[in-house]
């Protein structure tokens, strides 16, 4: 099994005749389909030295030398957010051992006045819609109104929502299914013991949910896109064994699968003592060198896409600067006062942007300690030449 050396497998489950336990093989199975170059990269990863010389080829990348290549999808992106991160809620009931959610103070959820003013900004232009960021948004209770305002604007193309699956039951689905809303559900563990040890809270509600979930969804007219995320403390082979795996693959839904170790875990801009957190859980420290993709981006000047790609607002309408921001550390605006296009030309977010052209990142305050650096060259997998998000991709996230 030293085929997923680099512990993480991308499927898309493309039937409903599935066997997942060869889906460890990767190979000759109609069913998965590899969403990543798959079978060649895997196998490339094994060639010693790999993660030196990727770590190069980065750089290179990164350097100015190749800046003209996303410049202008940047110049098009800072004219108006093609996506729209709204943190409804930062309130969570899970207590995940790798999230620093539970350290929150300043917590609430959108009053549905502010909610009604910025969508309605921003249906005037339009773009994708993504509920969830630092909270569970199924959490609250304005939530099917939240979604059904959304039809009321038609340029708003693209409905999605992060959830942990805790409270996705009979009571959201059906309105979930009905407006076409994707889910990215964030399930993690497969095992009840190590799910509750590491979550905080219920494995059989979870389970029930997603696989009733599912159920409905495939029995639908038309289906939502599903993603189901697995960050587990197992390796990736005891993981395709598990039972639930093997139900969730024999739905149409994609999987991505991370066995954790010190290269998957985020330290949430520096807010995650992520050192005492892979002593205490004994993760695996074997990719803990200066190669790897977290210790790159904590050394990596080239510009973030986060800037570009989206615009994050908290629940109390204020706009930070990331999705690594859960803290607030960086309010760049507040829509309860402005306009979307006025936070998103304004001073603060074009001297941010301003930086990052000039390899300046880490005089922002907030990326000094960040290690969820992603490189503006990934703008060029999400959106299309004109700036528009690229319609054969499910998501917005990943």
């Amino acid at each position: 099994m030293g085929f997923f050396m680099n512990k993480t497998l991308n499927i898309e489950n493309k039937s409903n005749k599935v066997e997942p336990a060869l889906a460890a093989q990767v190979i000759k199975q109609d069913n998965f389909k590899l969403r990543s170059p798959g079978i060649l990269k895997n196998w490339v990863k094994k060639i010693p030295f790999f993660s030196a010389m990727d770590y190069f080829r980065r750089k290179v990348y990164d350097s100015q030398f190749f800046d003209g290549s996303v410049r202008t999808l940047a110049k098009s992106l800072e004219e108006w957010p093609g996506a729209l991160l709204i943190d409804i809620t930062n309130r969570c009931n899970a207590k995940c051992v790798w999230c620093p959610n539970p350290d929150l103070t300043n917590v609430g959820a959108m009053d549905m006045d502010v909610y009604r003013k910025i969508i309605d900004d921003y249906g005037s232009r339009g773009g994708v819609i993504t509920f969830g960021t630092f909270g569970e948004p199924l959490m609250d209770k304005h939530m099917k109104e939240r979604i059904e305002y959304l039809k009321c604007y038609p340029k708003i193309h693209k409905i999605e929502i992060l959830t942990n699956g805790f409270f996705l039951n009979e009571n959201i689905v059906p309105t979930i299914i009905e407006n076409g809303v994707g889910v990215d559900i964030s399930l993690d563990e497969l095992d009840k013991q190590t799910f509750e040890d590491v979550k905080k809270m219920s494995f059989d509600i979870v389970r029930d949910n997603i696989v009733n979930f599912l159920k409905a969804n495939s029995e639908a007219k038309t289906p939502v896109p599903v993603n189901i995320r697995i960050k587990t403390m197992k390796t990736v082979e005891e993981t395709l064994e598990q039972e639930l795996f093997k139900v969730i693959t024999s739905y149409d839904c994609s999987v991505v699968l991370n066995s954790i170790d010190d290269n998957i875990i985020s330290n949430w801009a520096g807010k995650l003592d992520k050192e005492s957190f892979i002593k205490e859980y004994e993760i695996s420290t074997n990719n803990k060198t200066q190669f790897t993709h977290k210790r790159f981006n904590q050394t990596n000047i080239a510009p973030c896409t986060q800037l570009w790609k989206w615009m994050v607002v908290y629940w109390d309408g204020s706009v930070v600067l990331c999705c690594a921001d859960m803290f607030s550390q960086a309010i760049v605006g507040d829509l309860k006062s402005n306009s979307i296009a006025e936070v998103w030309n304004g001073s603060q977010m074009k001297g941010h942007r301003d930086q990052m052209i000039n390899r300046k990142r880490f005089e922002v305050a907030i990326c000094q300690d960040c290690d969820i650096h992603l490189s503006w060259h990934n703008l060029n997998e999400y959106y299309d030449k004109n700036g528009s998000f690229r319609r054969d991709r499910k998501f917005i996230m990943g």
